[in-house]
């Protein structure tokens, strides 16, 4: 190799190390800027977290404020139904086409073995109707109603062994469902009619 060739490949190979050293330096630099961008996506990705959270337990806050507000108009709807019914009941002392001598609000019995209660009550001498009274009525309600709460009536109040029992379940409004299925069972639907009460279906003893 003659001392040109020398001198060029020198050269040749400084230049090589200059653009090595550019690339790496570029090279390094890049990877601080990624490092920085993931740093700062990281920090966002906290932050959208942290606000998504704080969305979150404001809405929790928000629906249980509607469900107690809602379930407090629900409670003084159910009240005042339960007060109207009551009273229309004292002043009739008539279910279907049998008279009662007088009304109970709130028959009720309690003990270690078990407890039951009933909105109304009227009794005479060979009869008793007991009537309950909502605000909305589930379907389920009158099967449980015609089929366990008489069964508890009977066990709690063994007094009344051989009165006939009649069912009567009252509200401002009822879905077809439960009239059809009070109607199966022959329990009296009970509205409202102007300060009185009306009975519709076909009562049967119980």
């Amino acid at each position: 190799m003659t001392d040109k060739e020398l001198k060029d490949l020198v050269a040749s190979l400084a230049v090589s190390d200059k653009e090595i050293d550019r690339q790496l330096k570029e090279t390094k630099q890049l990877i601080k800027e990624i490092g920085l961008q993931i740093k700062e996506t990281g920090s966002q990705m906290k932050e959208t977290d942290r606000q998504l959270k704080e969305r979150m337990k404001e809405t929790s806050l928000e629906i249980d404020r509607v469900s107690k507000r809602m379930g407090g108009i629900s409670d003084n709807i159910g009240y005042h139904a339960e007060q109207f019914f009551q009273r229309a009941f004292e002043k009739k002392l008539k279910f279907g086409y049998v008279k009662y001598d007088e009304m109970i609000p709130n028959l009720c019995h309690r003990d270690k073995n078990g407890e039951i209660e009933f909105d109304i009550a009227l009794i005479n001498g060979d009869s008793i109707a007991l009537i309950e009274v909502k605000s909305r009525i589930h379907p389920a309600f009158v099967n449980e109603f015609a089929e366990t709460k008489v069964k508890k009536f009977r066990k709690f109040f063994p007094h009344y062994k051989n009165y006939k029992v009649y069912l009567g379940i009252a509200g401002f409004s009822f879905c077809e469902e439960v009239i059809h299925r009070a109607s199966q069972y022959g329990i009296g639907i009970i509205g409202q009619k102007g300060d009185s009460v009306e009975v519709k279906g076909k009562l049967k003893a119980f």
